[in-house]
């Protein structure tokens, strides 16, 4: 069984679109008395939207069906999330941080080895492949946003 790593590139940077999107929807509803904190949030999920959003314009790709649905969800999490005593929204905001750190690692792992499987094939033939998938640019971005995600677990996360 073959698999077409381009079509998986793809699917991921898709996913990982659609997550972002809920996480940020999240941000640009919940409203705290620490508006400092959560403009740092928004503005670096801003930037992890950004980024995939111009992959996506550049491989010529639609954003997944569902990341509109999960903007409103994220939405609609941080309007209730809102209104909740802060030590929960507090763990909310760890859990959803954990769960995307999951799915960062899971998918940075996956084309780590893609890629090393590419470069492992190139080297045996002694030519390059026709394509570039996972792009260098991709695995870069996974491991800058898994640090991100690390640091800001594991340093205290400051209660919104």
């Amino acid at each position: 069984m073959a698999v077409d790593i381009s079509k998986k590139t793809t699917q991921m940077i898709k996913d990982l679109h659609a997550r972002e999107s809920m996480r940020l929807g999240w941000y640009r509803s919940f409203i705290r008395r620490d508006g400092q904190v959560l403009r740092n949030l928004r503005e670096r999920k801003s930037k992890h939207q950004a980024f995939l959003k111009d992959l996506l314009r550049k491989r010529n790709l639609n954003p997944a069906w569902h990341a509109r649905l999960l903007y409103y969800a994220g939405s609609i999490l941080g309007w209730i999330t809102s209104i909740l005593p802060e030590k929960w929204a507090h763990k909310i905001e760890r859990t959803l941080e954990w769960w995307i750190l999951m799915r960062y690692k899971k998918y940075f792992k996956k084309l780590r080895l893609y890629a090393d499987l590419r470069t492992m094939i190139e080297a045996v033939q002694l030519q390059k492949m026709s394509h570039n998938e996972p792009a260098p640019d991709v695995l870069h971005y996974l491991q800058n946003s898994i640090q991100e995600e690390e640091k800001l677990l594991h340093s205290s996360i400051p209660k919104i």
